[in-house]
């Protein structure tokens, strides 16, 4: 297995300002002895300008890797004006918030039905350390793990409620914290850290896009129809209550069966109907 650097701490550094002032203090002593030794001069003129190399200048949101001869060193993540130690080696590692978006994925749900899924990510570098020396490339790392948590996390769930488990298109917030979750613990090896997600895309796969349609319509057609049945019976139920209430009409078995059968085809009737209602009093 191989090592990790998961750990975050800074590299020795110098204020910036401050070394240059010290440089430039050393520079009139290597300043004076050139004029008295040359020769010595000379030798101390190279590492002398070297020590200029060093400064570095840290931008906002951004962060410096360093290594020395090979090993992890720490990080430097504060902008401004700084001065390294010698032989130090640096990467530069953006933290600035970033997004990716999947590629639209194919996939089978827990049931098996084919749909298309994508997702945004928002994300940034919360370890730069582990951005650099753990992985081979941070982004190329969060692409792979994206696509593959969205696969796996599509094939635990319906597209649409069947009753048994959270749905990917009914509970949205629920299975998007599951992704969110998941995807973390992938990335985590990187120093990734992941901010938000959401389904950009979340629809049936083209081939069964039309009868999945015409199901869903279906399904709708029933539930209305179910209401109607409900009201109607409500209405009509409190019709033939509010006659014999009042003593408006007594009526027989038979004519009250009449008088539902009509008021239920008048309410229940896609078009309209004219019917005639036979009621006689005593």
């Amino acid at each position: 297995m191989s090592q990790t650097y998961s750990k975050k701490y800074e590299m020795p550094y110098l204020n910036g300002f401050v070394a240059l002032v010290i440089l430039l203090v050393i520079g009139v002593g290597v300043g004076s002895a050139a004029l008295e030794n040359g020769a010595f001069a000379a030798i101390l003129g190279v590492p002398y300008f070297y020590l200029f190399t060093r400064f570095r200048v840290v931008q906002p949101n951004v962060a410096l890797v360093g290594t020395l001869f090979g090993k992890y060193a720490g990080i430097l993540s504060h902008a401004g004006f700084y001065w390294l130690i010698p032989f130090y080696h640096t990467q530069t590692v953006s933290l600035k918030t970033g997004n990716y978006v999947t590629d639209t994925l194919k996939v089978n749900d827990s049931s098996g039905t084919p749909i298309e899924i994508a997702a945004a990510i928002v994300y940034h570098i919360e370890n730069p350390a582990a951005a650099v020396l753990d992985v081979e490339n941070a982004y190329h790392f969060l692409n792979v793990q994206s696509e593959g948590a969205l696969r796996a996390l599509a094939t635990h769930h319906p597209y649409a409620n069947d009753g048994s488990a959270d749905s990917l298109t009914g509970h949205s917030q629920t299975i998007l914290a599951q992704f969110q979750q998941m995807l973390q613990e992938r990335v985590e090896v990187a120093g990734i850290s992941i901010d938000e997600v959401r389904f950009t895309h979340l629809t049936y796969a083209p081939e069964i896009a039309q009868a999945m349609l015409r199901r869903q319509q279906a399904e709708a057609v029933i539930l209305a129809r179910q209401a109607l049945v409900r009201g109607a019976i409500a209405m009509v139920g409190g019709t033939v209550s509010e006659l014999e209430r009042r003593n408006i009409v007594q009526m027989t078995d038979s004519e009250k069966a009449r008088l539902v059968t009509s008021m239920m085809t008048v309410l229940l009737s896609e078009e309209n109907a004219s019917p005639v209602l036979n009621v006689s009093g005593n």
